[in-house]
């Protein structure tokens, strides 16, 4: 008996499914026929060519609210109910297998809370893609042949790894069957894999991933880097090797996310809150003060963090040429005094951002990674300078990388873009960061009287590629290490930090700054920057003397000025924007560019060249050795030549030597015999 009931439930359960499905079938033929008879007639005309329908889901939502309930909770069900329904209303009766495709779906569910929970229900999760696999084919219809009667059996397929056989032949009652490959029906099939957006993250926090199923015209959409909504079901599979359990998403729709993907969850009450607090005067100074408040002093290198997080304007010229808002930044200093601690922290502050360190960190892992599939293809994985785009990346102990590595962020930081050729992949990722970099001096300390160049183990392209550069040196000083002393025991004995402003509402208006506000340049403004500019390149009316300054620095100016005016949310750039990024960038220059022997302003310097004072001097012992080698039947000996260098023009004998054996190695000057001379004509 109680068999008996439990076989009539059963039935009335499929009874009960079935009519929810010819209610829904119903449903959408009255929704197709009414919300979207055009799209749907439009499709059929072009079918196969176009073959999906997209849907809103609000609109679904006003016309039936139960069926838009249905959906969420019985995903599959529905969408196949809706795929039913158009053929029916199918006037050109082409039995055309539409794909149904539903956007703007409300329920949007973080990737780290989409739990065994949501498993079969319909959802929609944000994320960045960090790899895409091959386009593989997979069997939707198997055609198979019974081995004793030849009799033909079409099986609809799963979406499993796993060929499912018709159970028995129903011609002779055989179980033996044969796959016809060339009479099967197969579907385009891709696998991908997402991670949740890094602005959801706090600090330290290892970003949840999920891998997502793209079929039919939806895959070849998605590349590593790009920012996207994923709307399908979410759905479970077994593991072969382990046994164990895995969730993946079946995506239904994918949705572009760019420019608003910076933006953070903001409520009205934190919008008024931020506009109410960029009326502060003193807003400008509050938020440098808030910039590391745990590390004392260092007010340029704040200022000019604060700067980057707020960033320039990009701006794309009408020949499609691209110039970089993003500032970047290398901090190089004496050990322990807090450069880790500064570049932690902004990767913690910033809305996107990534933290690595240099000892650990490939070139692959800046850029993006050729790496195998689980079926031995081959397929690109998102690096660091790739998932940061529009967001920061903080790189620690830069020297340390190895120079093959390196030579990775020489694209990324000028053009901004990543281009990969690697296992017959050919691919161009955006990289649209800023960069803040830290470097400690090859020889332990930093020397005041040698050039950078020479001291950070760095070559010079990548030199020249930061807007500012920064040297922090640890000198003893009784008042200053008073003070640092009593800061570092206070925060050792509270455990507290005094914020002007708390990061996580920083945090919110960094991110409504770089979203909303767009400044543009003045013509105060613009009469600051073009006089610094024209003024510092021909202070020195010498014919030959240094350059001070290029246009590179130029075009670092103004992105430290358009980040100023976003600091107090401004829509223009005054003159006290202009002033304070001139000031800026002067305190930088007089930092690592001047020549310790001249003491004036030499661009050359800052990007690893040889400065002016050098270029003299090489000239003149290029010189000497040409009146010697007349003197001397045709050898210039090198005693002789550090003598007269002394005597004419004071130069010291360490200088002559460096000087001799720079032009040996570039092929100027050889050595015939030891301790002789000669230019190579």
């Amino acid at each position: 008996m109680q068999h008996f009931f439990k076989y009539e439930n059963n039935n009335i359960k499929i009874m009960n499914s079935t009519n929810k499905s010819q209610t829904s079938i119903i449903k959408f033929e009255e929704f197709f026929a009414t919300s979207y008879k055009d799209d749907v007639f439009e499709i059929l005309e072009t079918y196969p060519d176009k073959r999906s329908l997209t849907v809103d889901y609000n609109v679904l939502e006003i016309f039936d609210p139960d069926l838009a309930d249905l959906l969420i909770e019985k995903p599959e069900e529905v969408i196949e109910a809706a795929q039913i329904a158009i053929k029916n209303i199918d006037p050109l009766v082409k039995d055309a297998d539409i794909n149904i495709r539903f956007a703007n779906l409300s329920n949007i569910i973080p990737l780290k809370t989409l739990l065994s929970k949501y498993i079969g229900t319909f959802v929609a999760a944000d994320g960045i893609v960090r790899k895409t696999d091959e386009i593989r084919p997979r069997i939707e219809t198997g055609v198979f042949e019974c081995r004793g009667c030849m009799r033909l059996h079409e099986v609809e397929q799963s979406s499993g790894n796993r060929i499912i056989e018709p159970s028995l032949c129903s011609e002779c009652g055989g179980r033996s069957f044969r796959l016809l490959q060339e009479e099967s029906k197969y579907i385009d099939t891709q696998t991908a894999r997402m991670q949740e957006p890094l602005e959801n993250l706090s600090g330290g926090t290892e970003p949840k991933q999920m891998l997502m199923v793209l079929e039919d015209d939806l895959v070849d959409e998605l590349n590593p880097g790009d920012k996207v909504r994923i709307t399908g079901v979410l759905k479970t599979f077994r593991e072969e090797r382990s046994g164990k359990f895995k969730n993946y998403i079946y995506v239904n729709h994918i949705e572009p996310l760019e420019q608003e993907f910076e933006e953070l969850q903001l409520s009205e009450e934190d919008e008024e809150q931020i506009i109410e607090l960029s009326k502060d005067p003193h807003i400008y100074d509050k938020i440098i003060k808030s910039t590391a408040p745990s590390i004392r002093g260092y007010r340029d290198v704040k200022e000019a963090i604060a700067l980057q997080l707020f960033g320039g304007a990009a701006k794309q010229l009408e020949d499609e040429t691209k110039l970089r808002g993003d500032i970047h930044i290398l901090i190089v200093g004496d050990p322990g005094i807090g450069k880790s601690q500064i570049l932690k922290y902004v990767s913690r502050l910033a809305p996107r951002s990534i933290y690595t360190s240099g000892k650990g960190t490939t070139g692959a892992g800046l850029t993006a990674a050729a790496v195998r599939d689980e079926l031995g293809g081959w397929s690109l994985e998102a690096g660091a300078l790739v998932l940061g785009d529009q967001g920061n990346v903080c790189v620690d102990e830069l020297d340390k990388m190895r120079s093959e590595d390196r030579s990775a962020l020489h694209e990324a930081l000028e053009q901004q873009t990543v281009s990969i050729a690697k296992a017959g992949i050919m691919a161009t990722l955006n990289s649209r960061c800023s960069v803040l970099a830290a470097a400690n001096p090859k020889f332990g300390r930093f020397d005041r009287y040698k050039v950078l160049a020479e001291q950070i183990d760095l070559p010079a392209p990548i030199i020249s590629r930061f807007d500012l550069i920064f040297v922090i040196e640890d000198k003893p000083s009784r008042e200053g290490d008073s003070k640092l002393a009593e800061h570092i025991l206070k925060i050792h004995q509270s455990n507290t930090v005094d914020y002007e402003i708390e990061p996580e509402l920083l945090r919110k208006y960094i991110a409504y700054a770089r979203k909303n506000v767009h400044p543009v340049l003045t013509d105060e403004a613009n009469t600051v920057l073009r006089e610094f500019y024209v003024n510092t390149r021909n202070s020195n009316t010498e014919e030959q003397a240094p350059v001070p300054i290029t246009a590179r620095q130029l075009e670092a100016i103004i992105r430290l000025s358009e980040a100023s005016a976003k600091i107090k949310l401004k829509d223009t750039v005054d003159k006290e924007d202009a002033e304070k990024a001139v000031r800026l960038q002067m305190a930088c220059l007089k930092e690592v560019g001047v020549d310790p022997e001249t003491g004036e302003i030499d661009v050359d310097i800052i990007g690893g060249g040889t400065p002016k004072s050098d270029r003299d001097k090489i000239q003149k012992v290029t010189e000497e050795i040409e009146l010697l080698q007349e003197e001397y039947a045709g050898n210039a000996p090198l005693n002789v030549l550090i003598s007269n260098m002394a005597d004419k023009y004071d130069v010291s004998q360490e200088k002559v030597e460096e000087i001799v054996r720079n032009l040996r190695q570039k092929g100027v000057i050889y050595e015939p015999t030891h301790g002789q001379f000669r230019i190579i004509e």
